[in-house]
């Protein structure tokens, strides 16, 4: 019985009633899915039954009634693979949904895609206003949107408050992000059949915000390897921290949680590290290279969940004032922030045989055309190192 109880618990779909001023109960039904309730009334109502034809025609009434119940069980069970209820989804409000999403993104700590999703909100709701059904969510609105980024004039602070004094439009890379986020929340209504297809998936690509492309800035072997052989005395965790990042590929942010639990060995007895990526909560494993490896400090009886750099400045911007001593000692001229290492690790593999597919694997892209630019980087040195060799 315990068990039959949490089934009902969990049913999406129930069956209630309402008494009548006639004294008959009118039948309807209360659905409840992803967080959203709705009732359905059958025009199905129940007799106080004083005579058996009454008895007979509420035991009619209970079963239409649950042959409709069944059907819109079914119908919700069809929409997590891609169907849709119209009746029930077109009132949702699409800019709940993102405030929803955004609360989840801060929950789990996802700080850039929270700011991100809450700066998308703003704009949104200053372009077509705060009630949105999905219904209301089409192709043209989502092109609407596109044309108002490409436009806007003035940016908002951090209490989201517009700076109309301050008039300037947005970069490529500002706008790209934000449309980005726009789309992951309507991929994850699709999901859960609550669209029956995201409608930017029918806008055409050149139409989509696309950020600038731009250098980045890299270490070459040469450069890590002065970075490794020189002396540095402060008692902190800057150097092997970067050096590790140098090797994995990993952010500021996940080096600075890693623990010695996300440590393990994998089938083939190598080890690597299994972790959730800060930035994206996207679950990450990367096999460790006896380079990585290296510049792990000893563990000694640190527990699973200690953190293995725990003497890491926790603002990037300390680690990156120490990173930079380091380097000037190193007689690196560069400007080399922490997230250099990422760059360098993405530019080293691909340099010494690496297919893109893998890369972006390693470095946890949802995008290959991102890892495309490291690629282009490694073409471009490709061709600077042919033609360094002079003419017969």
């Amino acid at each position: 019985m315990e068990n039959e109880d949490k089934s009902q618990v969990k049913e999406p779909v129930k069956i209630r009633f309402k008494e009548l001023k006639n004294g008959n109960q009118s039948i309807y039904l209360d659905i409840y899915v992803n967080g959203v309730r709705e009732y359905e009334f059958l025009n199905i109502y129940l007799k106080p039954e004083k005579t058996r034809a009454d008895k007979l025609w509420n035991k009619e009434q209970l079963r239409l009634a649950n042959a409709v119940k069944a059907e819109r069980i079914i119908s919700i069970q069809n929409g997590e693979f891609g169907f849709k209820d119209l009746k029930r989804t077109r009132k949702l409000n699409f800019i709940q949904y993102l405030e929803k999403m955004a609360e989840t993104y801060e929950a789990n700590g996802q700080t850039a895609c929270g700011v991100l999703m809450r700066s998308a909100i703003r704009r949104l709701v200053d372009y077509k206003g705060k009630v949105i059904p999905f219904s209301a969510v089409t192709k043209e609105y989502l092109i609407g949107f596109i044309d108002y980024l490409n436009n806007e004039k003035y940016d908002f602070d951090k209490k989201g408050r517009k700076r109309a004094d301050k008039p300037r439009k947005l970069s490529g890379v500002y706008k790209e992000a934000l449309f980005a986020r726009v789309m992951v929340a309507l991929n994850k209504a699709e999901r859960e059949g609550i669209i029956l297809k995201n409608p930017g998936k029918s806008i055409d690509a050149s139409l989509k915000p696309r950020a600038e492309e731009k250098s980045r800035a890299f270490l070459t072997l040469d450069e890590v390897k002065k970075i490794s052989e020189t002396e540095y005395r402060p008692q902190n965790d800057i150097k092997p921290a970067f050096m590790f990042a140098c090797f994995t590929g990993l952010r500021y942010s996940d080096i600075y949680k890693l623990t010695w639990g996300e440590l393990t060995v994998g089938p083939d007895g190598t080890m690597r590290l299994d972790t959730k990526m800060k930035k994206t909560g996207k679950d990450i494993f990367i096999p460790l290279s006896d380079n990585a490896i290296a510049w792990l400090p000893e563990r000694g009886d640190a527990t699973d969940n200690a953190r293995i750099f725990f003497k890491l400045p926790d603002q990037v911007g300390n680690a990156d004032a120490r990173l930079h001593t380091l380097t000037k000692k190193a007689g690196i001229n560069k400007h080399v922030s922490f997230h250099v290492a990422r760059h360098t690790f993405a530019t080293l593999t691909l340099t010494y045989g690496a297919d893109l597919y893998t890369v972006s694997k390693l470095l946890g892209h949802a995008n290959m055309r991102t890892t495309q630019i490291y690629a282009k980087i490694v073409d471009e040195n490709k061709r600077k190192a042919v033609n360094l060799i002079p003419s017969l």
